[in-house]
């Protein structure tokens, strides 16, 4: 699968905000998160890796 999108310093740059869930501390939820993504991003762009 392809990567989750990439957040860093400051929490809002040029208009774009980091997901609250980011901000949460909770690994789990930011881990499921992660996933979600990942899935999300290779299912747009690349759906031929899903197909195996």
């Amino acid at each position: 699968m392809l990567e989750y999108p990439q957040y860093t310093r400051p929490e809002v740059f040029e208009g774009e905000k980091v997901p609250e869930i980011l901000l949460s501390g909770n690994h789990q939820k930011i881990d499921e998160w992660r996933k979600k993504q990942a899935l999300k991003t290779t299912t747009i762009k690349r759906p031929d890796l899903l197909k195996k």
